[in-house]
């Protein structure tokens, strides 16, 4: 245990860091620049793919709230897409201008996406404070009593 907890510091402070200050110095901000919406559509389209998903594999299993974060968090990609810019700009399948676009688009992402989601969550959580107590029907009868039988779970 000791062992894994000094190669995730290594790993988590050090080498994670240097990978993201390598991936932000290799960025060609001039490409991004020149073609923003470039950049955008690659924005938006890791929302489509990575985070639209979710809303509907966990539609029985979250509430509508959660399952947004939830695609705002999946949406949320670096790493991958720098390894793939890097891939596709060696073996010359990917046109500079794409490859900085997609690593941009993964830079926004990293700091927009999170946020969102914690906004969503964060009114969510307003709306449930604010909301007034149901104090049962609107024509002011008073709520059933449930069954008291020996055959209920209802405890008093």
């Amino acid at each position: 245990m000791q062992l894994e907890e000094k190669l995730d510091a290594i790993g988590y402070d050090f080498f994670i860091p240097v990978f993201f200050v390598v991936s932000g110095m290799n960025l060609d901000v001039d490409a991004i620049v020149a073609s923003p919406l470039r950049l955008l559509v690659f924005f938006v389209l890791l929302l489509v793919v990575r985070g639209l998903p979710s809303l509907f594999v966990y539609r029985r299993a979250l509430p509508l709230t959660q399952r947004l974060q939830m695609m705002f968090i999946s949406a949320t990609a670096l790493p991958l897409l720098v390894a793939l810019a890097e891939i596709g700009l060696r073996d010359g399948t990917m046109l500079l201008e794409n490859a900085a676009a997609l690593v941009g688009a993964g830079v926004l992402s990293v700091v927009v996406y999170p946020a969102v989601a914690v906004a969503t969550g964060a009114r969510a959580a307003a709306r449930e404070e604010t909301a007034p107590p149901y104090t049962g029907p609107a024509d002011g009868r008073p709520l059933p009593e449930p069954p008291r039988d020996s055959r209920s779970l209802h405890v008093t």
